[in-house]
């Protein structure tokens, strides 16, 4: 396996492809190419499909661990060399140091997610990286998916599923993040973000917004064309953070060494 040059994993509707690029990138600068020897904790992991095992097929030592079992069932017998999967709760991997503790779009399904911020850091080493990806609480994922539900529009989605099944039609099947299919029930803010990093000394190293759009609405009308999804990634890269979809955030422990996040970077993080 070469481990000078990342797999890419392909783009979608949500930044999914960035997010892969965003982590692979953050621990490449932090502890070099070497991704055999770089020890990773997936929390929330789901079926591992959109990193975990993307992240394990590149060299990395993955451990993911999630309580849905029909979503660690398929990520189990789908886990390639060097990847393992727990199903359980934190508190059921054996305490230990991982060189990356992944929170990734699990913050947010959480009545306490402090709680689990606070124990995944027991798992970091000193000098790791903890990386978080939520979605921001008031960007158009969250108004889309409101709408999108509030007007039982899913009633609509199905009905098109039957009939092109009808015809002969059938929607290709999908592999989710996760099967578990609770909803949100945080809104993050980027105030609220900073402010809970800072609480548990930890400061921004890496960032970068995932995409523009992202909703159900979206995603059932243009969020099907490869162009677009391109756009859509692409846009978020230029525009504020608070106009964005969701966010990436690598953080290290305040005195742990490495790279200084850029000013300008900063700077858009700061204007909300």
């Amino acid at each position: 396996m070469n481990s000078e040059a990342s797999m890419p994993l392909a783009e979608n509707l949500w930044g999914y492809g960035k997010r892969f690029q965003f982590v692979d990138d953050s621990l490449v600068r932090r502890f070099g190419a070497n991704r055999q020897a770089v020890r990773i904790l997936d929390v929330g992991c789901g079926t591992g499909k959109e990193l975990a095992i993307p992240l394990a097929e590149i060299g990395y030592q993955v451990t993911g661990v999630d309580p849905h079992a029909e979503s660690i069932r398929w990520a189990a017998a789908s886990a390639p060399l060097g990847a393992k999967f727990i199903c359980g709760m934190l508190c059921d991997v054996a305490l230990q140091q991982f060189h990356a503790v992944i929170i990734s779009e699990v913050l947010e399904h959480l009545d306490d997610p402090e709680s689990l911020l606070c124990a995944g850091l027991d798992y970091l080493a000193d000098n790791g990286i903890l990386i978080i990806t939520v979605p921001n609480g008031y960007g158009e994922f969250e108004i889309d998916s409101r709408l999108f539900h509030g007007l039982r529009l899913s009633v609509v989605r199905d009905a098109v599923h039957y009939v092109l099944r009808k015809f002969g039609r059938k929607p290709p099947p999908q592999v989710p993040g996760s099967y578990d299919t609770k909803g949100h029930v945080q809104r993050f803010t980027m105030a609220r973000l900073r402010q809970i990093f800072a609480c548990h000394g930890l400061r921004i190293s890496q960032f970068r917004s995932s995409v523009f759009v992202a909703g159900p609405l979206i995603g059932h009308t243009v969020g099907h064309f490869d162009n677009f999804v391109r756009f859509n990634a692409g846009l978020a890269d230029r525009l504020p953070p608070w106009a964005c979809s969701g966010w990436f955030f690598a953080l290290e422990r305040d005195g742990s060494g490495g790279h200084p996040m850029p000013q300008e970077a900063l700077r858009g993080i700061r204007e909300r």
